[in-house]
């Protein structure tokens, strides 16, 4: 556990992002001795490519701030990351602000705590860096940080591309309209190397982080530092209405039909012969492959969160 004072950070701002990212910004500005720099992204991917070069910056920086959506997030700490990765040492930890649409690895880190409060516990210094854990995609070597999913979210986040509005409404809107015609596909899950399940699938979600829109806690077990990965696994034998109103409770696992299991290495195949839809951190991938193979990255990250006790950290 690390507390400190912040004076200096590096605000990665995503002005395409669903919120407003220039008044969060502009909040945590207005602190006393703190120096905020902003640098704004200008294509997709471009946050990453900015992340690194920050963590390896000769003057020091205390913080760097992700504002954007859980995508943003993705860059940013994909760069930190890679950092670390590289060598570079004292990679400075990741604060996520609430500028998107879901905002769900907020949510993990701060229990939705308004973005005021937050900002007074970090410049007060009664905020807690904790070592987050990753995951890797063997196919493309991607870090995954909100989670993945492979059928139902995934097309839901293709349909919230099609309809209007924002924030969570805008994604319960698109899961409601992505439930309506979404058909199950033939899959297998492995966890460990032990088949788990074989039959009609309609979403897996692999976390990471419990909840999913910001509202639908789909992996209610998971914690964020134990060194391993949830999967729910939600077949085609559940009933999905009973299943939409227990991700809003938190207790999925009480409807029949939905699995769940812990492990260090997560494969998801599908049997077709078709490419698997897939999605992690919000961003759907390229169908390519069909099968996704996923294993963890143990304590990969430092991120700023609440230093109250929650039930998805490991130590409270």
């Amino acid at each position: 556990m690390s507390t400190k004072q912040r004076s200096r950070l590096v605000a990665i701002l995503n002005p395409a992002a669903g919120g407003d990212g220039e008044h969060l910004v502009e909040t945590l500005a207005s602190r006393e001795r703190v120096r905020v720099d902003v640098v704004r992204t200008t294509a997709a991917g471009t946050a990453a490519d900015i992340a690194y070069k920050v963590a390896g910056d000769s003057e020091s920086v205390d913080g760097v701030v992700s504002v954007g959506g859980d995508g943003t997030t993705f860059e940013v700490a994909t760069g930190l990351w890679r950092a670390g990765r590289a060598g570079v040492e004292n990679v400075p930890p990741l604060l996520v602000a609430p500028g998107g649409t879901g905002n769900s690895v907020y949510r993990g880190l701060w229990n939705d705590e308004p973005w005021t409060a937050v900002v007074e516990r970090v410049m007060s210094g009664r905020s807690r860096t904790r070592a987050l854990d990753l995951a890797r995609i063997d196919q493309n070597d991607q870090i995954v940080v909100l989670g993945s999913g492979s059928g139902l979210f995934a097309q839901t986040l293709l349909k919230a591309a099609e309809l209007p509005g924002s924030g969570r409404q805008l994604l319960m809107d698109a899961a409601v309209a992505a439930m309506a015609d979404h058909v199950p596909y033939e899959g297998r899950v492995s966890v460990d190397g032990e088949v788990v399940y074989e039959g009609g699938v309609v979403e897996t979600i692999t976390g990471g982080f419990r909840y999913r829109g910001g509202l639908l806690n789909l992996v209610p077990r998971s914690v964020l530092d134990d060194g391993l990965l949830d999967i729910t696994v939600v077949t085609a034998e559940a009933d999905m209405n009973a299943f939409a109103q227990a991700a809003l409770g938190g207790n999925v696992y009480d409807v029949p039909g939905i699995g769940w299991r812990r492990g260090a290495h997560m494969t998801i195949e599908r049997l077709d012969g078709q490419p698997l839809l897939f999605e992690h951190d919000g961003e759907v991938m390229p169908r390519v492959s069909a099968s996704c193979d996923l294993h963890t990255l143990p304590a990969a990250l430092d991120v700023l969160s609440t230093s109250d006790a929650t039930a998805w950290f490991r130590e409270g």
